[in-house]
């Protein structure tokens, strides 16, 4: 029996996003991955953990995991705290949603 090669994790997420219905699931997330990948990101550059996020906002670490692993519906509210130890500037914009047959274009 011949060894079964490894699937590369690019290979594996190129192949699924070939289905319509998991490519608009993933592209509806996107925005919100977005905002915790810069959050995560200015964290890290100003070299400040999760639990000091936490004490300075008046929560528990866990909940500063939560709100970066994005499996969480944090509130408004303390999201917007994170943002603000983070020296981060948040907007949010309502906008009437692309018909579901419109592509997204890459500039």
């Amino acid at each position: 029996m011949t060894p079964k090669k490894a699937t590369r994790y690019e290979d594996f997420e190129a192949e699924l996003l070939k289905r319509p219905g998991i490519r608009e699931e993933y592209e509806a997330l996107e925005p919100k991955y977005d905002i915790i990948r810069s959050l995560i990101k200015r964290r890290n550059q100003l070299k400040i953990s999760q639990t000091q996020v936490a004490r300075i906002i008046g929560t528990k670490q866990p909940a500063i995991s939560r709100l970066e692993k994005g499996d969480y519906n944090t509130t408004l509210n303390t999201f917007f705290k994170v943002a603000d130890v983070l020296d981060l500037d948040i907007c949010l914009k309502a906008r009437k949603r692309r018909p579901k047959n419109c592509s997204k274009v890459n500039a």
